[in-house]
């Protein structure tokens, strides 16, 4: 972890994101003071995560021709090339032609839909077997922490100055993230095209390859199903659902909302941070942390689901975030020590596409049940959900084991 490889992508991909939280702040003020609509704004987010969806399927079709630092680099230059037409739109002529801003969102989240399994692949090419879980750690804390710092950060730039020099200042820190990206010294073997067929066949052969990996390794399809019904039991956490639950159970003013929100990632720095201090720990009982994390989130689930004193809610927060953090290190170090390095990708692809699916069924289905049966309910199938999912590690118990996972081989080609 302290070679130059990591620091470049650590501190590439942080301006990188960093970028994406203050350009979704900018465009979101942008649209909404060019409409006056609520709607305009909301359809962002929409249109993020369809784009994400759709580049999420047809991202091994790339990941089939070109170098994962190719697309990398690339892909952010292209992001950089797209906010600086997108920036001149927006002053230029966007009251009249919304729907193109919608165009560039699209674009640019597609372009993240292919880079953000490239960026979850790239740590068993750059340290060692030993340090994945380490990096991992760091990576995911201070992901969050971009996460805790940046909205708040970009929102009061946008008050202090406008959205447009939240735009300038996005645009320099995606020239940073592709200097840095290109710079990224990461040996890889050539790439060999595994399908062979041209046309319409490749394109479905090539979309093919993740899922077949995914279905065929045992780690890959077991984190698959937990995947699916923890996305749809995360549903609780939108926006929607705790806005309603703050009002409506809690009693309390619209702040806290934001309290929620803000102690719920904080949980996930601090999860990080304990994960980097004492990551041969966690990794020697990486076995606990898969086998009850869900079971553990299931009763935090349940207990911020029927408490009704803010400060209870506040601390539940808290420790669900600090569980997540715990358990998704854990998946994603066993995931990349037991999958190739060519089948990693295709892999983080498909786990892509099923955070797509799941958030929006969970969006709807949430906003269903609470506006129907009211909020508890939807923290009942929320618990549920979690139930469900530890109930497939329970069965899956043996392969989170340490020692099993130290027999994984991370090189070779896919399939």
């Amino acid at each position: 972890m302290k070679k130059k490889p990591f620091h470049f992508l650590w501190i590439g991909q942080s301006f990188a994101n960093f970028g994406d939280v203050f350009y979704i702040v900018s465009v979101v003020s942008c649209l909404y003071h060019l409409t006056s609509k609520a709607m305009a704004a909301a359809l962002v987010p929409f249109f993020v995560t369809l784009s994400l969806f759709i580049s999420g399927i047809v991202a091994p079709i790339f990941f089939e021709k070109y170098k994962l630092k190719t697309l990398l680099s690339y892909g952010q230059l292209c992001k950089t090339f797209l906010l600086l037409f997108l920036s001149l739109f927006l002053q230029w002529g966007a009251e009249h032609h919304i729907a193109i801003v919608y165009v560039f969102v699209s674009l640019i989240a597609f372009l993240d839909g292919i880079n953000n399994p490239i960026k979850n692949s790239l740590v068993p090419f750059i340290v060692s077997k030993e340090e994945i879980l380490k990096a991992n750690s760091f990576l995911n804390t201070l992901d969050q922490f971009i996460k805790l710092s940046a909205w708040p950060i970009g929102s009061l730039i946008v008050s202090a100055g406008s959205p447009f020099l939240l735009i300038h200042i996005t645009l320099l820190f995606y020239i940073v993230s592709s200097i840095l990206m290109f710079l990224l010294p990461i040996q890889e073997h050539t790439k060999k095209n595994t399908v062979q067929d041209k046309g319409l066949k490749n394109f479905l052969l090539s979309i093919r390859l993740g899922w077949e990996y995914t279905w065929r390794n045992v780690h890959a399809k077991s984190i698959s199903f937990m995947s699916f019904f923890e996305g749809i039991g995360n549903g609780v956490w939108i926006s929607a659902i705790l806005y309603m639950y703050v009002k409506e159970q809690l009693h309390v003013g619209e702040e806290w909302w934001g309290y929620i929100n803000s102690v719920f990632f904080g949980g996930m720095v601090i999860g990080g941070l304990l994960s980097v201090t004492f990551s041969q720990s966690v990794e020697k009982n990486q076995q606990f942390f898969v086998l009850f994390g869900p079971f553990c989130i299931a009763i935090v689930t349940l207990l911020f689901g029927t408490t009704t004193h803010g400060a209870l809610a506040l601390l539940y927060s808290a420790l669900y975030g600090i569980i997540e953090q715990w358990k998704l290190i854990c998946l994603q170090t066993i995931l990349q020590k037991n999958a190739r390095m060519d089948a990693l990708p295709h892999v983080f692809a498909v786990q892509g596409v099923i955070s797509s699916v799941t958030f929006g069924i969970s969006t709807l289905l949430m906003s269903f049940i609470a506006d129907v049966y009211g909020i508890r309910f939807s923290f009942y199938l929320s618990v549920c959900c979690f139930l469900i999912s530890g109930w497939i590690s329970y069965r899956q118990r043996k392969i989170w084991s340490y020692k099993e996972n130290q027999k994984g081989e991370i090189t070779g080609t896919i399939l």
